[in-house]
């Protein structure tokens, strides 16, 4: 309020200096007329002008008051009403700049409306989509675990391989639309961390034997409290990233999942022995899109894995960050608050 005020006064200080100017003129010729009655007149005359400009100071204050909450809400809501509601406040001049003000922004309104509708629709038949690939990628899965016998080990692979891909894919873009939800549908509960591993490393197994590529878990039998597909679309992430980013030199490819603890909390581990990530690329691995160097390995990388899997992980109260430390591949961590009973 005194910041205001003190800008009504700043800005309207000509007029102060004017009654000033004016009062001291007046005082000088009742001196000059009546030496006596200036001893009574003057003092009245500078109080009373005082009290006046004060008033009106007050009712400036309180006029630019109304003024600043009309303007508010006709930005945030520029319709006809709210700008008929603030030209009554403001002068004719400033009436015909309301009202082309009023015009642009109902038009950009309208387009980010519009636009918004058209996102809205294609984030609904996207999700939509999502969904119902799961009915045939579903007969797909029943097949494979069904009839293996009736497949060729090398053609029963390529389907592993590939419904592995997929569903991959799918996952990620339905936890792509659900980070963008106000509500997010996790589910709590105590579980096995290392149990979580091994069902991913599961799936996995295909592709990794594809790739050459180990597995050492060297996991104690923790439990954490949190939300299982959550848990383990973070892992999924980062042995996806794992097996994509291996390194062709190396003869001996692993991937080696541990853990350890303290006091307060749980640490999963995961490493990898692939082309790691350059230091100075280290700081923007979680942002949206990133992709690091440029390279044969990375050129078709879309930079969302990581990304998705930050967002899940401070969705769940789950630090995750990497090892700046380790040279030879990649290295991750999912730390977790120990569960008190």
């Amino acid at each position: 309020m005194i910041k205001k005020l003190s800008g009504i006064l700043i800005k309207n200080r000509i007029w102060i200096i004017v009654i000033l100017i004016l009062n001291f003129i007046f005082g000088v010729l009742l001196w000059l007329v009546n030496d006596k009655a200036f001893i009574y007149i003057f003092p009245t005359m500078v109080t009373g002008s005082l009290i006046l400009y004060l008033s009106i100071v007050f009712i400036l204050y309180k006029n630019d008051l109304k003024r600043e909450e009309a303007i508010n809400n006709f930005l945030n809501e520029p319709t006809k009403d709210k700008e008929n509601e603030i030209i009554s406040l403001f002068y004719y001049e400033e009436v015909k700049v309301i009202k082309s003000i009023g015009e642009i922004l109902r038009e950009k309104q309208n387009t980010i409306n519009t636009y918004k509708q058209g996102i809205n629709e294609y984030e609904e038949y996207v999700e939509a989509w999502a969904h119902e690939i799961k009915t045939p990628l579903g007969l797909m899965t029943f097949v494979l675990d069904n009839r293996k016998e009736e497949i060729s080990e090398i053609a029963y692979k390529r389907l592993q391989y590939s419904r592995t891909k997929m569903q991959e894919d799918i996952e990620r873009i339905l936890y792509y639309a659900r980070i963008k939800s106000t509500c997010n549908d996790y589910f709590f509960k105590e579980l096995s961390l290392k149990e979580s591993c091994i069902e991913i490393i599961e799936e996995y197994k295909v592709i990794l034997q594809e790739n050459g590529i180990g597995v050492v878990l060297d996991i104690k039998d923790y439990n954490v409290l949190s939300d299982k597909r959550g848990i383990q679309f973070i892992i999924r992430q980062v042995i996806s990233n794992a097996i994509k980013y291996k390194n062709i030199e190396v003869s001996k490819k692993q991937i080696v999942i541990s853990s350890d603890d303290n006091e307060k909390n749980i640490r999963l581990n995961i490493r990898d022995n692939g082309i790691g990530v350059k230091a100075y690329d280290l700081p923007f691995i979680f942002e949206k899109g990133f992709t690091g160097e440029i390279g044969e390995q990375r050129k078709n990388s879309t930079g969302m894995g990581l990304y998705l899997a930050k967002q899940v992980a401070d969705g769940l109260k789950i630090n995750l960050e990497v090892n700046e430390n380790y040279t030879e591949g990649f290295e991750i961590s999912l730390t977790f608050p120990k569960v008190i009973h």
